[in-house]
């Protein structure tokens, strides 16, 4: 007979699995902003590495405008890819009072 999987232990699998891509995602960000002139600033859960079985991938992106839309679809692309659901904005868009209510999550990826 086959285990019953209980609600949360699903939940807590999919965090732990959340946790592990995130790991994955870090070297491929920082290799994309290095190669590309810029860095992403992970905050949130992913950052302090608490993330719950719903959580997404909170991420700034610091590029020159003309390479701010492709490291978006760059960032997206791997998020997605992890099976991660991201939520980026351009760091150039945060009012100083929301990067100070971040600042101490903040991980500078590049």
């Amino acid at each position: 007979m086959q285990r019953i999987v209980t609600l949360p232990e699903r939940k807590a699998a999919e965090a732990a699995r959340r946790r592990a891509a995130v790991e994955t995602l870090l070297p491929v960000l920082a290799a994309y902003a290095r190669a590309n002139g810029g860095r992403f600033l992970l905050f949130g859960s992913a950052a302090r590495g608490t993330m719950k079985y719903d959580s997404d991938v909170d991420l700034l992106l610091d590029f020159p405008e003309d390479g701010l839309s492709e490291a978006w679809n760059f960032a997206e692309t791997a998020c997605w890819d992890r099976g991660l659901e991201p939520d980026l904005m351009p760091y150039c868009w945060c009012k100083p009072s929301f990067l100070d209510h971040v600042a101490s999550d903040l991980r500078v990826i590049a």
